[in-house]
């Protein structure tokens, strides 16, 4: 390998990749930050709007990486300038300076960078096999009527493709499953009693509002932000308020489209809490349902309460 290769492969780029990153995370790491501030602050934000905050929130590094033209968010001085008026101009000179250190660390860090966004790849990969082998299991629609509710929710919501609809039994939740060609709608077959029939529709809804709302399209965005940042907290804590704001966005949106009431509609989802339970590798890109944990289902709930008050 001569000199002029070597310098390139593990010096300049693995510094210049180091940049990168840092730039990204302290630029992304604020973006976050002020989202969840103005999340908290301001509760009442509706699910919708709480939603695109956080996508733009996730878009920030992104921006950073590609060199966008976007907001500089590096107000503070350096450390260095700090040290040396706080402390003394030597202890300051003393201290190695960020080249020192982008060539110390950049090396060894983008190795375990590789290494980890390989993992999050592999596991997102898992989630869309899985998805594949999930909707292979589940039978055909064999109840009468069935298709009727679907097409009459897809006028309401304004759906253009209907999805494939199967039934399952080893799912107490519908889901919607990604396919190269469309959408698996997976119900469950206790939803299909005739003493249930409200039930359905109020479920069949919200999952069609995920299909109108493009979320598993949308849901791309965070895997990918946790697939580079996967060391970044922030950037986990993104990905999950995400989605629960999009299950709230849902939630009214199904309500609308079906006519029921609120109450009926949170009695549905007391149906749908899901014991806390192992991890699995599912990603959103792949599968996403109603189903939530108690926590989870409780601040649907308190926000279903909000979306009757008036502005």
């Amino acid at each position: 390998m001569s000199a002029d290769l070597y310098d390139l492969l593990l010096v300049v780029i693995p510094q210049k990749w180091a940049g990168s990153i840092w730039s990204a995370l302290c630029q992304g790491s604020v973006a976050l930050a002020l989202v969840w501030i103005v999340c908290k602050a301001f509760p009442r934000i509706p699910a919708n709007t709480r939603g695109w905050l956080w996508r733009l929130g996730l878009l920030k590094p992104f921006l950073q990486l590609l060199a966008a033209p976007q907001v500089d968010l590096a107000w503070l001085p350096r450390a260095r300038t700090v040290l040396a008026d706080v402390v003394s101009p030597r202890f300051a000179a003393d201290l190695p300076t960020r080249c020192d250190l982008l060539i110390g660390l950049s090396r060894p860090m983008m190795a375990l960078w590789i290494a980890g966004v390989a993992a999050v790849a592999a596991s997102i990969l898992v989630a869309l096999s899985r998805a594949r082998s999930i909707a292979a299991r589940c039978g055909p629609v064999r109840v009468s009527g069935l298709d009727e509710v679907v097409i009459e929710l897809c006028r309401k919501i304004g759906i253009g493709m209907l999805p494939h609809a199967v039934v399952a039994d080893w799912t107490s939740v519908p889901m919607i499953l990604r396919r190269s060609k469309g959408y698996v709608l997976v119900v469950p077959s206790d939803l299909l009693i005739s003493a249930r029939h409200e039930d359905l529709r109020l479920a069949l809804a919200h999952e069609l509002a995920h299909i109108k709302r493009r979320d598993l399209a949308w849901n791309w965005l965070p895997a990918a932000a946790k697939a580079l940042f996967f060391f970044n907290p922030l950037v986990w804590v993104a990905g999950r308020e995400l989605g629960i704001a999009q299950e709230m966005a849902c939630d009214e949106m199904a309500v609308r489209a079906s006519g029921a009431g609120f109450a009926r509609y949170g009695k549905l989802l007391l149906t749908m809490v899901k014991p806390r339970r192992r991890a699995e590798p599912t990603w959103a890109v792949a599968t996403v349902s109603a189903g939530a944990s108690a926590k989870v289902m409780r601040r649907r709930l308190i926000e279903l309460g909000h979306a009757q008050d008036p502005p």
